[in-house]
């Protein structure tokens, strides 16, 4: 997440370094707030990973045994194991 936030901030920064050149400093009216709603943003979603990725944590502690095997339509999507092809290399005659 580091480096997509760096990226993030970076060309919008770029974006309105573009801008001021190309339309000189009124632009910066809207850039300089867009810029830092944007890291404020992302910090907020860099702060919500903790407690997101501890609760996940928990979850997967409570279930910490597998599943029991099987159930209302085990196997109905398994595909069927093809039998053992009973020629040997010496008698495939399709080979040329």
């Amino acid at each position: 997440m580091g480096r997509a936030t760096v990226m993030v901030i970076g060309l919008e920064a770029a974006a309105v370094v573009v801008a001021v050149l190309a339309f000189g400093w009124p632009v910066l009216v809207i850039g300089v707030p867009a810029l830092v709603g944007t890291a404020l943003v992302l910090l907020f979603v860099r702060l919500s990973e903790r407690p997101r990725a501890r609760l996940a944590e928990a979850r997967a502690a409570r279930h910490e045994e597998s599943p029991v095997p099987g159930g209302l339509m085990s196997g109905f999507f398994e595909v069927p194991v093809q039998p053992a092809d009973p020629r040997t290399p010496a008698e495939d005659h399709t080979r040329a």
